[in-house]
């Protein structure tokens, strides 16, 4: 049997995490990986024992050693790090790339090359569609940093564009290199689809990266008139149900659409996507068609690049964050100031009360020049550029995995593994078109294929046991700070964000300028043993996931399991079951010394005749009680400090 046949299912390992990846906030959260580095090294490891005849060329074992080169140096840079914590996060992302290019280069032959790029298309199409399915059946709402643009699952707008970009290369790329059928009108149905999605994420990163993408699909190809003429026949749909989203008023959140627009937009979608299949179903292959000039091409990139430059660089806050990651660089030129570490930069550069909080640098390049110097940079450039060797034998492939790495560039994509995962799988196609045969693997090869996939699997699920959160500072425990009277701690807090709708919440993680710590001064009060005063960098209305912990504001609204609601300049409170139950006897006993001090009064007022007396001091009893009582509901066991 086929080597290449044994091992295609597994193939569908790295494409299919996209799709996990996306669901789960696009892998942002550390927790996702761990799975995910897992499953990645679990697909290496047996493809490696399972295969018969394993091959693989020089240049796919030169992409993993650069891999593991740039995790080598993350890892690293922990000696000189100024937030250790944070570097040994990075190193974790990092270990998840590492396995997901380990798994491709033991999987990826060339007879497989198209089935990789149809499982990513595939992946891609399902992750946008969900989305705007999601987005256009339900209740508009605004989110705190999003708005009203189309961010989810993902929970990023930008990132959502960028796979929205490859699919559009990916789409137009194959469905010029498929002969006419149900599956060419398939792969056809899905460019108005990723054509509904980019207006509604206004992401200009991702127009540019998808333009250029395009260009260089059509600079490699030998000849380009096919997927001219593929993109002559996908442009109308796509653009009427481009213009259709980006005229209804839905992704913005300063106005209020038109009339059953999410409807609109919705069937407008769907016509496009069946009218253009149909059409690109009876269309017919040309015998000849005209050669595109290569010069056009050329200057067509150029004018690409310079877009790109002027429509990212004219964008606030992104002057700033790059402007705060130079100047990182030039303090430490050559190592960095260790990976993971950009956060703590900005948030001493005294912008964040103007720009707002910000974790990266919003540019994998600049914020590789801050982070690891130009040691890292150089090691990062040449992992990322070796597969572009074979572009001109792999035209789609190239295409798409450049829209990865321009858009890289303009955004925090290195921090959505989705969107690195569909790139690198893009990546690993177009290395796959080597023209050199590649060599069968040796025994001993074999072997170390198989212990770098279990370490880099460990290494993942080792990351389990670890409680540090993307942020400016180390994780601290409760226990740590107990006692002191005042300590400012800048964090990153993990909230739940709440919206209506269905399956409308969603993990965030929100920059948190300072935590002070201060010790109870009211008198009586035996709870909370401890106060943290939060300021955040903006608004807040989410749940705060802070275990054994609960918020308490003006209006406190207490859930289960010690989360609340949450507003900006909200007290954070430790309560403990103990410190509960002494707060319960405290007011029942007072209580109780109140009823018998009342009821005192009333005998000595009735033994003296006094009725007067007896009436106004029931009167004031009943009128305390009822302060009391609704004190209790305002705050039933805590009251904010002022």
């Amino acid at each position: 049997m086929d080597v290449v046949r044994r091992v295609h299912p597994l193939l569908l390992v790295p494409p299919a995490l996209v799709v996990a990846l996306a669901l789960d906030q696009g892998g942002f959260d550390p927790s996702a990986w761990v799975w995910s580095g897992a499953l990645a090294a679990w697909a290496a490891a047996t493809a490696a024992v399972a295969a018969r005849d394993l091959r693989v060329s020089r240049t796919a074992w030169a992409w993993l050693a650069s891999a593991g080169v740039v995790l080598a140096w993350a890892a690293l840079s922990w000696l000189w790090s100024d937030r250790r914590a944070q570097t040994v996060l990075e190193v974790r992302r990092t270990a998840v790339y590492a396995a997901v290019v380990l798994a491709l280069v033991v999987l990826a032959r060339r007879a497989a090359q198209r089935h990789l790029l149809l499982a990513t298309h595939a992946a891609i199409s399902v992750v946008v569609v969900y989305a705007l399915a999601r987005y256009l059946t339900e209740t508009r709402t605004l989110d705190t940093f999003e708005g009203a643009l189309l961010a989810q699952p993902l929970g990023y707008a930008n990132a959502l564009g960028a796979l929205a970009a490859i699919g559009v290369v990916l789409g137009v790329g194959l469905v010029a290199d498929t002969a006419p059928g149900p599956g060419r009108a398939a792969l056809a149905a899905t460019v108005p689809l990723f054509a509904t999605a980019l207006p509604l994420t206004q992401s200009r990163g991702a127009v540019v990266a998808l333009g250029l993408g395009l260009v260089t699909t059509l600079a490699c190809a030998d000849d380009a008139a096919p997927l001219v003429r593929a993109a002559l026949l996908l442009v109308p749909g796509s653009g009427l149900t481009a213009i259709a989203a980006a005229t209804s008023g839905l992704n913005d959140g300063n106005a209020m659409p038109y009339a059953h627009a999410a409807w609109l937009v919705g069937a407008a979608a769907i016509a496009c996507a069946a009218g253009t299949a149909i059409a690109v179903a009876r269309a017919r292959r040309p015998r000849q068609l005209p050669r595109v000039p290569r010069p056009a091409l050329a200057a067509a990139l150029a004018v690409g690049l310079v877009a790109a430059g002027v429509a990212s660089a004219a964008s606030e806050p992104r002057m700033s964050l790059w402007g705060v990651a130079w100047h990182q660089f030039e303090r430490r030129v050559a190592f960095g100031s260790g990976a993971g570490t950009f956060a703590l930069a900005w948030a001493r550069s005294g912008l964040i009360g103007t720009r707002g909080g910000a974790l990266d640098a919003h540019s994998l390049y600049l914020e590789t020049l801050a982070e690891l110097g130009l040691v890292g940079l150089v090691l990062v450039l040449a992992f990322l550029a070796l597969p572009l060797l074979h572009a001109r034998r792999a035209p789609i492939a190239a295409g798409a995995y450049v829209v990865l790495l321009v858009h890289a560039g303009l955004d925090w994509d290195w921090e959505m593994p989705a969107v690195i995962l569909a790139g690198l799988c893009c990546g690993a196609a177009a290395l796959a078109a080597e023209g050199a045969q590649p060599r069968s693997v040796t025994p001993r090869a074999r072997a170390t294929i198989v212990v770098l996939a279990i370490a880099l699997g460990a290494l993942s699920i080792a990351g389990a046991r670890s409680s540090s959160e993307p942020g400016v500072s180390p994780p601290r425990s409760v226990a740590v700070v107990l006692g002191a009277r005042v300590t400012v701690l800048p964090v990153t807090l993990p909230v739940l964000r709440l919206r209506s709708g269905l399956g409308g919440a969603g993990r965030e993680r929100v920059a948190v300028t300072e935590m002070r710590l201060e010790g109870p001064r009211r008198h009586g009060d035996q709870v909370p043993r401890m106060l943290l005063r939060v300021g955040a960098v903006t608004d807040l209305h989410a749940v705060l996931l802070a275990r054994r912990s609960v918020l308490a504001t003006g209006r406190a609204v207490l859930t289960p399991r010690g989360a609340v609601l949450a507003a900006r300049g909200a007290v954070l409170m430790r309560r403990t079951r103990g410190a509960l139950r002494d707060r319960r006897c405290a007011v029942d006993g007072e209580r109780h010394e109140q009823r018998s001090r009342d009821g005192h009064a009333e005998r000595e007022a009735e033994a003296s005749g006094d009725r007067r007396g007896i009436h106004r001091r029931q009167s004031s009893v009943l009128g305390a009680r009822l302060a009391r009582t609704k004190r209790g509901i305002r705050a039933p066991f805590y009251a904010p400090l002022t």
